[in-house]
C-alpha cells in the first residue's frame, strides 16, 4: 500500500509536464556582436531538444537539408547539430509573392526619404545590435524601439499622404501577424503531438514582444501543452 501511494503521484507529475518553449530574438545577418557563435552558445546554454525555425516548409530544405543558402540562424544551426540530437520544425507561412516584398521595399524608401526620425531609430537599432548582440535583441529596450519605428512609420505614411501607402502599410502589418500566429499555432500543435523538455523558437526580434503579448492571452484561454520561456539573454 505505502509503495502504491508514493507511485502515484510522480505518474501524475510525469502527465501533466508541460513542454517548455525559449523564445529566441535574432536577426538574420551577422553584425557586431549578433553573430553565429553568440547564437551557437545560447543554443548550448539551452539545450534544445526541438528548435522552431521562421522558415516555411518550401524553403527548409535549401537552408537545412541541401544547404544551398543560409543566414545567421540557418548556420548556427546546423553547428549546433553537428553535436547534437536536434529535431528541426519550419513553423512559418509560405513566402509570399514578390509583389509583395517589391511594394514593401518601396514602403521602406519612401518612410525612409521623408522622415530623419526613422532614420535615426533603424540607425539607433543597428548600433545595439553590434554593440549588445542577443542581450539587447531579447530585451525590453528593443522591444520598446521597435515599437517607436512602428509608430514612426505611421506617421511618415500619414505626413507623405499617399492612399497606396496606406494600403501597402496596411498589408504589411496584417502579414505579419498572421505569419505570427500562424508560427505559434503549428509550434502548439507540434506540442500537442509531441513531448519533449526543452524547446526553442528563433524568430526575428521585432516579433518578439508581439508573440509575447499573443502567448498571454492565449495562456490564459487554452494551451496545457507547452509553456513559454521569454528570460534568455
Amino acid at each position: 500500500m505505502t509503495t502504491s501511494a508514493t507511485a502515484s503521484p510522480q505518474v501524475q507529475v510525469a502527465k501533466h509536464r508541460m513542454n517548455s518553449v525559449s523564445l529566441v530574438g535574432t536577426v538574420h545577418d551577422e553584425l557586431g556582436r549578433a553573430n553565429v557563435s553568440e547564437l551557437r552558445a545560447i543554443l548550448e546554454r539551452i539545450r534544445p531538444e526541438v528548435i522552431f525555425l521562421e522558415v516555411p516548409l518550401a524553403a527548409f530544405d535549401d537552408y537545412y537539408v541541401i544547404c544551398s543558402r543560409g543566414n545567421l540562424e540557418s548556420i548556427a544551426v546546423r553547428r549546433y547539430r553537428d553535436s547534437h540530437q536536434v529535431k528541426l520544425v519550419p513553423v512559418d507561412r509560405p513566402t509570399p509573392a514578390g509583389e509583395f516584398f517589391e511594394n514593401a521595399e518601396h514602403l521602406r524608401k519612401r518612410i525612409w526619404e521623408e522622415s530623419p526620425e526613422y532614420r535615426q531609430l533603424i540607425a539607433w537599432d543597428s548600433a545595439c545590435i553590434s554593440a549588445h548582440g542577443f542581450a539587447y535583441l531579447n530585451s525590453e529596450g528593443c522591444s520598446n524601439l521597435w515599437s517607436d519605428i512602428y509608430k514612426e512609420m505611421l506617421s511618415a505614411i500619414r505626413r507623405i499622404d499617399d492612399s497606396r501607402l496606406v494600403e501597402i502599410f496596411e498589408l504589411w502589418k496584417e502579414t505579419i501577424d498572421l505569419r505570427e500566429n500562424e508560427m505559434m499555432k503549428n509550434i502548439e500543435k507540434y506540442c500537442e503531438a509531441n513531448t519533449f523538455d526543452k524547446g526553442a523558437f528563433l524568430v526575428g526580434a521585432a516579433h518578439r514582444q508581439p508573440i509575447i503579448n499573443k502567448s498571454r492571452v492565449q495562456s490564459s484561454v487554452d494551451s496545457n501543452s507547452m509553456q513559454w520561456d521569454f528570460s534568455v539573454r
